[in-house]
């Protein structure tokens, strides 16, 4: 029993005598490198999108018609609040009033006797 039990140490042991020492594939470093600097977070993502000009040139645009749409709207509302004004002139303070008190940070006090 004692012999058996040493033949399988021993051919065990004599199993590690033609191991080597396990190596990458050729060009297995390069190719890791190159992978990990193709990898973009999330805001590099964001900004290669954000940048692009057709999504420049739609934000552009987006902002100009918002522009043109309160332009518009403010025109048609003073236009309709001064029909309202006129009418009730009596009852109602104007902007103009309003203003006429007005503050000057500017005016400095003289604080010599």
């Amino acid at each position: 029993m004692e012999k058996k039990f040493n033949d399988k140490i021993d051919k065990t042991m004599s199993s590690f005598d033609d191991i080597e020492k396990a190596s990458p594939r050729p060009f297995f470093f390069t190719r890791l490198e190159a992978r990990m600097e193709n990898q973009k977070s999330i805001w590099e993502v964001i900004s290669s999108f954000v940048t692009k000009p057709m999504v420049a040139f739609a934000c552009i645009c987006l902002v100009v018609i918002i522009n043109a749409a309160v332009i518009f709207s403010s025109s048609a509302s003073s236009a309709s609040t001064t029909n309202s004004f006129s009418q009730q002139n009596n009852e109602l303070a104007t902007a103009d009033e309003y203003n006429l008190v007005s503050s000057n940070f500017y005016e400095y006090v003289n604080t010599k006797p």
